[in-house]
């Protein structure tokens, strides 16, 4: 059976009366209970020693009259129970044809608590239930104790005169919750009418704004709004679908990408753009000039705001400095506009490379081939009849020649290094045999300039790395101390353990000390880079091609190690190259293994 709107209304009201009525007269009884049995303990309490100061010089033969007249005045039965528990005197029955006491409740609460012992139970002799109130008490004969009880009629009574009281609330309750559901489903129902009218026109698109027709329906009313929430439901999904895709995809570029409304505020962020720009976390909704100081970009904004697009390059300052290309687009309805900033640093930084990379090789190419040009326009010039001319030109095309394969050497060797087609064939090494076929490749060159060559390295000191990646590098950095190194100077090789820390691992440095003209501050930091010269006329006529220490630089990365140089005071160089004991779970070899090297 379907209820109707007033029927509905009036079971609401019924259950709610009822339930407050019910669940308030529970609540009320149960307080009307304890406070009545409150009372008449307290009374009881009372009764008892009035009753035990009245006992005092009465005889036990003279108990019961004692307590029938107790009892009488009282109106309660009194009880006098000695301290075996037989009873001495009872206002309503016998004494002797009562059993004992000793054990009963209220007694022995009486005489184990703080003399005063309550009990509610129900009476074999009177059949009736009885609250029960006992005290200690002494008595001509001895120690004793006095009862006093009445029956919960008072209590019963009471309760009974609640139940009416609430009988007669819910009664009253239910004709006000007629009368009111009568009065709500009318009103209700006339203004639901109109609305139902209008759902309907709502959901069908023919509602207009301000129209409100009547109509009988109120089953349209549910339909009408559960086809509003569904479609509202299911466009809010799109949306947020949508929304999760955009941020998605925005979170995802590498380029970052900056929202501006009107007022230049920030209305969206990327990943990317909080990285670049070391945006705060609390970003969105702040002006664009409190959270990034860029002129140029400020000057990219404003032209878009007018609806100009353009692009700019800056910089923004690190660490690191960044070089940026910035793009701007005016959103749809001049809500604003979008930049698009792409970092370009690694593309510029590539491009100079390029660019010096390609001027460097036409000039170290451009010398050696101009001297083997110009030997053989003088020996095709008559050169060549004259034997002692022809022999020196063709020793100068010799050395030219040498220089070009050597350089092409060098350019294709680091070439496949940077390609990754180097192939390293890594394994535990022993420095000191390494360190000595350097020293004895170099030790010709070392006499003709009277340099020293010293050494101190443990015999059984290991690396992990390629052999023939470590001794080119080696050999180049020995070899190039001992070129630049004045006559009569001095050149070390050495090699240190370092156990390492937590978390750092265990490496060995090796050193190629010098004590030649040094390198200036200004120049460390790019002697590794190609065909960079501290002294470019020096460095030709020792014959180098200024891709030694950058091939060095890239094999010792190849093995994951690191380079550098430190200056040696009061004059020289320290070239150091730090690689690792062991790689990254392997362990160290045994005393007694072998390694290469």
């Amino acid at each position: 059976m379907k209820l109707g709107l007033r029927g509905r209304i009036f079971l609401i009201s019924v259950m709610l009366v009822l339930s407050t009525v019910g669940v308030g007269g529970i609540y009320f009884e149960q307080r009307v209970r304890g406070w009545t049995q409150a009372r008449m303990e307290q009374e009881l309490g009372a009764y008892a020693k009035l009753t035990c100061e009245m006992a005092q010089g009465v005889g036990v033969p003279a108990l019961t009259g004692f307590t029938e007249r107790v009892g009488h005045t009282l109106e309660a039965r009194v009880t006098v129970i000695g301290s075996d528990g037989m009873v001495l005197g009872d206002s309503k029955r016998d004494p002797e044809r009562m059993d004992n006491h000793s054990v009963r409740p209220e007694v022995v609460a009486a005489h184990e608590s703080e003399g005063f012992g309550v009990a509610l139970r129900h009476s074999d002799t009177l059949n009736v239930t009885m609250l029960y109130a006992a005290i200690p008490c002494q008595l001509d004969g001895g120690a004793g104790t006095i009862r006093v009880a009445r029956p919960l009629r008072a209590l019963q009574d009471a309760v009974r005169a609640l139940r009416i009281v609430f009988v007669l609330a819910a009664l009253s309750g239910l004709a006000l919750a007629v009368f009111m559901s009568w009065i709500t489903s009318s009103l209700l129902s006339r203004a639901l009418r109109v609305v139902v009218g209008e759902a309907q026109r709502l959901a069908n698109g023919t509602s207009e704004k301000g129209m409100l027709l009547a109509s009988e329906e109120f089953g349209g009313l549910a339909g009408s709004f559960n086809k509003l929430a569904g479609d509202l439901e299911r466009t809010m999904e799109t949306l947020a679908q949508e929304r999760s895709r955009f941020e998605a995809v925005l979170e995802g570029l590498a380029d970052a990408v900056l929202s501006i409304d009107e007022d230049r505020r920030l209305t969206m962020v990327n990943r990317a753009a909080r990285t670049l720009f070391r945006l705060p976390p609390a970003t969105i909704g702040r002006e664009l000039v409190d959270v990034i100081r860029i002129p140029s970009l400020h000057e990219l904004v404003r032209e878009g705001l007018k609806g100009e697009s353009g692009s700019a390059e800056f910089e923004v300052i690190g660490p690191p400095r960044r070089v940026v290309v910035a793009r701007v687009a005016r959103l749809p309805e001049n809500r604003g506009v979008v930049v698009a900033v792409q970092d370009v640093t690694d593309l510029r930084r590539l491009e100079s490379v390029r660019r010096d990379f390609v001027a460097n090789v036409s000039h170290e190419l451009r010398t050696p081939v101009g001297i083997v040009r110009a030997n053989a326009e003088t020996l095709l010039d008559g050169a060549l009849e004259r034997p002692e001319l022809a022999r020196r030109f063709l020793d100068a095309q010799l050395r030219a020649s040498e220089r070009l394969s050597n350089l092409v050497n060098d350019l294709l060797e680091i070439s496949r290094i940077e390609s990754g087609r180097y192939e390293l064939d890594p394994d535990y090494l022993r420095i000191e045999p390494l360190t000595s076929k350097v020293l004895q490749a170099v030790d010709e060159l070392a006499v003709k300039k009277n340099i020293t060559l010293s050494r101190d390295i443990e015999s059984d000191l290991v690396v992990w790395g390629d052999t023939q990646a470590l001794d080119h590098v080696l050999l180049n950095l020995v070899e190039n101390a001992v070129k630049y190194t004045q006559v009569g100077g001095h050149v070390s090789l050495e090699a240190k353990f370092d156990e390492g820390e937590e978390g750092r691992p265990a490496t060995v440095r090796i050193e190629i000390r010098d004590d030649g003209p040094g390198i200036e501050a200004v120049h460390r930091p790019r002697v590794f880079e190609r065909f960079y010269r501290v002294d470019p006329g020096r460095s030709r006529s020792v014959g180098g091609t200024g891709l030694g220490l950058a091939i060095v630089k890239h094999l010792v990365d190849a093995m994951g190690g690191s380079v550098g140089v430190d200056p040696i005071i009061p004059r020289g160089s320290c070239f150091w190259v730090v690689l690792p004991v062991n790689p990254e779970g392997v362990g160290t070899p045994e005393a007694g293994e072998p390694a290469a090297g």
